[in-house]
């Protein structure tokens, strides 16, 4: 595994909890993982069974970017939605990770590799939407 990735951009990164269970339970052998007593050798052993264990193929296909860990991924006072998810694809197109996790005007939500500048913008746009209730509230004035 990459030591820049383990040690110094972690908090840069997220994972999928369900690829973490399924690669520790893949380096316990035949062991169950509900019948390990963790104390703070057995940590450090699967840890480091972790470290060994892991492809960065594999964390990439995993992992995420969670944007607002990134200083140039930060949201500019003015910038608009659009402009933003535009920044996040341009750097996800720089790098080797599929997925990154924006985070604008409190809503978070998801810029894969192969998304549309469009349909990212419509999936925040359906959470702003599902949050703040326009829709119901155009409706309910007989505006929708």
């Amino acid at each position: 595994m990459d030591k820049n990735f383990t040690n110094n951009n972690s908090s840069k990164y997220a994972w999928n909890d369900a690829m973490i269970l399924d690669k520790v339970q893949e380096i316990l052998d035949c062991n169950n993982i509900d019948d390990l007593d963790f104390n703070e050798e057995t940590l450090e052993n699967l840890k480091a069974r972790l470290n060994e264990n892991i492809s960065l193929e594999e964390i990439n296909e995993s992992a995420y970017l969670v944007a607002q860990n990134i200083d140039e991924l930060k949201v500019c006072p003015d910038e608009e939605i659009k402009d933003y998810i535009l920044k996040l694809k341009n750097y996800l197109d720089s790098t080797n990770v599929t997925l990154i996790k924006g985070e604008f005007k409190g809503i978070e939500f998801d810029v894969h590799r192969d998304s549309s500048i469009e349909d990212v913008f419509k999936e925040y746009y359906s959470k702003y939407d599902d949050i703040y209730g326009i829709s119901e509230m155009l409706s309910d004035l007989g505006l929708k």
